[in-house]
């Protein structure tokens, strides 16, 4: 991949050892973060070729003895990777955040496909699991369609509402976005137990503000300059315990900064793609609000979301609402692009074998 170009390319199988693993993949999610990638506004591009793709879902192909054991998972066995697997050395590994490896060590263009053994992203038939690859096994019971959702967008969701944003019973959360990340956000906060749960969309957003009401939230509200007045008036003025920006908007923020009661939590999760942000400064240090920047996900979070995706609890499946053959690569990440100009897209993912 360079600047707005995909090309197809052939890589050799590698040989696999004792401590490593090859995946079969399934689906391949496509991330907004892939159109920063595909505009060449990501470091990604230094990488190139560059092999996209870290929402994982696939079965084992091979696998050595060791990392069966660590993995406890088998050939066949139906599994989710997580993004990131650190390089074990750096500052950030040795404190366990290896989702912030100063090597940048995971999936999706972080490695070159130039750099042997090549298979560094989903965007492919197949994916190279290198030792310290995270691998989840799940049952039989999850589908590809479930699966692509667990690892790199429901596990997000239940980090920064639950693990980061403490959102907990009887709490009011509210969600500005209501795109796939905002969805699973909204799962998160509802199976904490949160008693209110208003999610904020735009007007074109009315599919998707449905699903969020199956998914869990109490209101739903459209965008509009007295958002914050509406809140007010639904939560009789005590505002939000927790809320989350998951939107590309730079005005969200400042309507989700300008939503949470004294001593609440602002997550801070939507890319603004560089853009300026005003926040409510001297409102947000009056109220002593937490303020929290969220990224990515970590073992935790996703052995938490595959436990909820097995209950079969939310209907996940219905998140996934494209999917391509691999050959539609480049159409699928402008689908994305473009999902909030439409209703009815929410996610995109690739089959590599159609």
């Amino acid at each position: 991949m360079a600047h707005h170009r995909i090309e197809p390319r052939d890589f050799p199988l590698p040989d696999i050892g004792d401590d490593d693993g090859l995946l079969r993949v399934e689906l391949a999610g496509i991330c907004g973060s892939d159109i920063h990638h595909w505009d060449g506004h990501s470091a990604v591009i230094r990488n190139v070729p560059a092999l996209l793709g870290h929402e994982i879902v696939g079965r084992i192909e091979r696998v050595g003895a060791a990392s069966a054991k660590r993995w406890q998972a088998a050939v066949g066995d139906r599994v989710v990777v997580e993004a990131s697997f650190g390089c074990g050395r750096c500052e950030w590994c040795r404190r366990g955040a290896y989702q912030m490896c100063a090597d940048e060590q995971g999936y999706g263009g972080r490695l070159s496909a130039a750099d042997p053994p090549h298979l560094w992203g989903a965007y492919g038939q197949f994916l190279y699991l290198p030792p310290r690859a995270r691998v989840h096994r799940v049952s039989e019971r999850i589908t590809p369609a479930v699966g692509v959702v667990i690892g790199a967008v429901l596990a997000n969701g239940i980090r920064w509402v639950r693990t980061l944003g403490n959102a907990a019973i009887g709490d009011t959360v509210v969600v500005f976005g209501p795109g796939p990340q905002g969805l699973a956000c909204t799962i998160a906060a509802h199976a904490a137990g949160a008693s209110r749960i208003i999610v904020v969309g735009l007007a074109r957003d009315r599919a998707r503000l449905s699903l969020a009401h199956d998914f869990g939230a109490t209101e739903t509200l459209i965008a509009s300059d007295s958002t914050v007045a509406d809140i007010a008036d639904l939560t009789q003025g005590r505002m939000a315990d927790v809320a989350i920006d998951v939107t590309a908007s730079p005005g969200a923020a400042g309507q989700a900064a300008s939503v949470v009661r004294p001593l609440g939590t602002f997550v801070m999760a939507g890319s603004k793609g560089g853009a300026p942000v005003e926040l409510p400064w001297d409102q947000l240090v009056a109220r002593e609000v937490r303020v929290l920047g969220v990224n990515s996900h970590e073992t935790q979070a996703v052995r938490a979301a595959v436990q909820l995706a097995e209950t079969g609890r939310y209907p996940l499946d219905r998140m996934l609402t494209h999917r391509l053959p691999l050959a539609q690569a480049a159409e699928g990440i402008e689908l994305v692009r473009t999902a909030g100009a439409s209703d009815g897209v929410v996610k995109v993912a690739l089959d590599p074998w159609t």
